[in-house]
């Protein structure tokens, strides 16, 4: 019953035209700015670890802001999913660099999607379901069922498939081994015996090792992919050259902690380029690395 409420609220939302629902959004997310002082605090951080003396106290403050906005629009677009369609969203979704995917999805091995919490992802994935091929997206699953029923409705909605992250690693291979594809969100912080640690902005950070471990299993091509918010309502999903695997004479664990490396770069690259996109509220340094105590 909880989750036909929600539903029935979502398709409710969806029915706001779109350029106010977007404005609405943004709205949402300058209010949640306001009100959200531990979030707002963990993204000022966040950006000062990044940024440093690069960007100045007031800078920082103004893309905190533009990141709640974010979050806002981001939100009312997942609505907007329930009710458009493939063509209504190939009206405001473009896509550059589609030759990377196509020539790696060529070589038979699928391809795993490389991306982060940056811009609206999940218009991403649903777009390219739409307009390209169906995606399994990798997600952890939400503590509250009927928000998991929604979120996984909305996942789906254009052909994709979840599979959620625990214990499926086996899975994971045979999908890839089967000519799939995978979509992969690697950017957020992760317990200790689960990751490696890789500088990420200079500091290192406990980041998901499942990524390298795949691709070491099977091969598949890795192809970066991000949402880029274009203004005035529109996006474009720009896919970068897959990433060549980092080989280190059969070092396994050279070549994990490398590639994942590689991968966490591709992130930071395009948080750089687009800092207003990324998603400071998470607290993306909070694992450290083990040190014992000094002896006295």
């Amino acid at each position: 019953m909880i989750y036909a409420l929600l539903y029935a609220l979502v398709r409710t939302l969806s029915l706001i035209p779109r350029p106010v629902g977007l404005r609405l959004g943004e709205g949402l997310g300058t209010l949640f700015y306001h009100l959200l002082k531990r979030r707002r605090e963990i993204a000022f951080q966040n950006l000062t670890t990044a940024f440093g003396g690069q960007k100045t106290e007031a800078e920082r403050r103004d893309l905190v802001r533009q990141c709640f906005r974010g979050i806002g629009r981001h939100f009312f677009e997942a609505l907007y999913l329930f009710r458009f369609g493939a063509e209504r969203v190939q009206e405001y979704v473009r896509f550059s660099g589609i030759e990377h995917y196509q020539q790696a999805k060529a070589l038979g091995k699928g391809v795993a999607f490389l991306t982060g919490h940056f811009g609206c992802w999940e218009l991403m994935v649903n777009a390219f379901g739409y307009v390209f091929d169906p995606t399994y997206v990798v997600v952890k699953p939400l503590d509250f069922e009927p928000a998991e029923k929604l979120s996984r409705t909305l996942r789906e909605i254009s052909g994709n498939r979840v599979v959620t992250k625990e214990r499926s690693m086996r899975t994971l291979i045979r999908l890839l081994r089967e000519g799939r594809n995978l979509g992969i969100l690697m950017d957020q912080n992760i317990d200790w015996k689960d990751g490696v640690f890789v500088d990420f902005f200079g500091k290192r950070a406990c980041t998901n090792k499942g990524l390298a471990l795949l691709i070491k299993s099977t091969g598949a091509p890795v192809v970066p992919g991000f949402m880029i918010y274009e203004g005035q309502g529109r996006y474009r999903v720009e896919m970068q050259p897959a990433l060549p695997w980092l080989d280190f004479d059969g070092d396994r664990t050279k070549e994990i902690e490398e590639n994942t490396r590689q991968y966490s770069r591709v992130i930071e690259d395009m948080a750089r380029r687009y800092p207003d996109h990324y998603f400071w509220v998470h607290q993306r340094w909070k694992t450290r690395p083990y040190q014992a105590w000094p002896r006295e």
